[in-house]
This record gives structure tokens, C-alpha cells and sequence, in this order.
């Protein structure tokens, strides 16, 4: 891994770019324990918490700490799933949210040598009719149980556009294509979750861990993403309300068992 704060190039990197946004007296990055937390949660699920919890700062960093003795086919693989992940979870945490983590794992790309990244695309210039069916039937599968079928008629009536632009470029342009190409639907929307349960959206949070749960994720790998939020929240210094898996669990099944009555 390189020495960031003695490196000329990522040092004026990181003050250029990466940490213009960060709070006064906000904590240093700490390598050694955020190693301990890859042994609870994927990379990607990682990243994309950080975003969520306004430290997309040091979301380069981990870059660099995870591929640091990787070849270049392996960097590349891992770049691709940490781009994935931030795309996909923008629309949910904002551009300004995410920005950070794109321009710290350029810097590393640009000490490194373009070979151990990708400049591949997933997706066409423009939205299709495809995307927004993908979407409309990725939504509907992630959805199926979670019990929010009035609330989403009532967002495609009065707030149409916002309802379309959700299913068309979220789920259909963005995510489903990521789970053609790079994650598995329980994968892709596993990082979803622990992005929205980081931002402490509590209720969406709640929806959305029925949700995963509901395609795949077992509860107890629901729970190790949420004791890292809780980790990593008390390292930002952010209080958030964080949901009780066992009890979402508990909502999904009941839900599940009134659908096939």
C-alpha cells in the first residue's frame, strides 16, 4: 500500500480532489482495523458504507490496501466490483456522496498504471425501453413481500416522473445491468441495502433488509452488515437508527404467508 501522506503525487491528489469535502477533526483513515472489518462484509459493501456515512474519503485507500499486492487482472476485477457498487447506489446516496471514492480510486489508478483498472462500459449512451422493463421486473422481484404496494401506487400516481426515473435508470439501467455483468441479484442488492441502511434512512432500511432477505441473503449475513455500520458509524461520529434484523425477518415471513393465502 502506498505511504499517502508521504507520497507527493497522492498526498496532492488526496488534498485536491478527495478530502475537500471532509469535516473538521474527522478521523484518519485506520488501515489495520478496517482490515479486520473486510473479514465481516465484501469490499464493495465496505465502499459503498463509507459513501453512505459521508467518508467516501477513504474509499481510494481501501482500493489501494486490497489490490496493493494483486496482479493486474485481479485489480482490474476488484475495480470493476468497487465501480459497480458506487454506481449503483448513487441514486440513493447522491452524486455528492459518491464522488469522493471515485476520484481517491483514480488517484491510485493513476500511481499505479491504468493496467490494474478498467475502462470498460456496461451500458449504452442512451435509456431504453429494455431498461425500463428490466426495471419495472427487477423492482417488482426485489419488492415481492416487502409489503409496500399501496405507497408505490400512490408515488406513481402523484409523482410519476420521479416513480418512472426510479425504475427505468436505477433498477433497470443501472443495477440490472450490474447484475448481468458483475454481481448476482443477491449480491447487487445486498450493497443497496447496506448502503441505505448506513445512510439511516430507517424505514427505507427496514423495507429494504426484507427485501435482500427475501432474495436470498441469509439474515445472519444481513446482521454482519449492519454491526459493521454500526462499527464504522461510531467511528464517523454519526448516530443512526439502525434496524433489528430478526424483527424485518419476522415482517417478510408474515407477509410471504398472507400472499399465498
Amino acid at each position: 500500500m502506498f505511504d499517502w501522506e508521504n507520497d507527493v503525487f497522492l498526498s496532492t491528489w488526496d488534498k485536491k480532489y478527495v478530502t475537500t469535502n471532509l469535516r473538521p477533526g474527522s478521523k484518519d483513515f485506520d488501515a489495520e482495523g478496517f482490515k479486520e472489518l473486510q473479514k465481516e462484509i465484501d469490499d464493495s459493501g465496505n465502499a459503498v458504507v463509507f459513501c453512505a456515512l459521508n467518508r467516501a474519503d477513504v474509499v481510494g485507500r481501501i482500493f489501494d490496501q486490497i489490490t496493493a499486492d494483486m496482479s493486474p487482472e485481479d485489480s482490474m476485477e476488484t475495480f470493476k466490483r468497487l465501480r459497480e457498487a458506487i454506481t449503483i447506489v448513487y441514486p440513493f446516496l447522491g452524486m455528492p456522496s459518491c464522488i469522493p471514492a471515485c476520484y481517491g480510486i483514480i488517484g491510485v489508478i493513476q500511481k499505479r498504471g491504468s493496467q490494474y483498472a478498467s475502462d470498460d462500459r456496461l451500458r449504452s449512451s442512451i435509456i431504453t425501453q429494455e431498461d425500463l422493463d428490466k426495471g419495472k421486473e427487477l423492482r417488482q422481484r426485489v419488492y415481492h413481500g416487502v409489503g409496500n404496494s399501496e405507497i408505490f401506487q400512490l408515488m406513481d400516481k402523484y409523482f410519476g416522473d420521479l416513480f418512472a426515473c426510479s425504475t427505468a435508470i436505477t433498477w433497470g439501467y443501472l443495477i440490472s445491468k450490474a447484475n448481468e455483468h458483475v454481481f448476482t441479484e443477491q449480491e447487487s442488492h445486498l450493497i443497496v441495502a447496506s448502503a441505505i441502511i448506513a445512510l439511516g434512512a430507517a424505514r427505507q432500511a427496514r423495507s429494504h433488509i426484507k427485501a435482500t432477505i427475501g432474495l436470498g441473503n441469509d439474515a445472519l449475513v444481513v446482521k454482519s452488515v449492519v454491526n459493521v455500520v454500526r462499527k464504522l458509524a461510531k467511528w464517523a461520529d454519526i448516530s443512526i437508527d439502525l434496524p433489528n434484523v430478526d424483527e424485518c425477518a419476522e415482517e417478510l415471513y408474515v407477509n410471504m404467508r398472507q400472499q399465498l393465502k
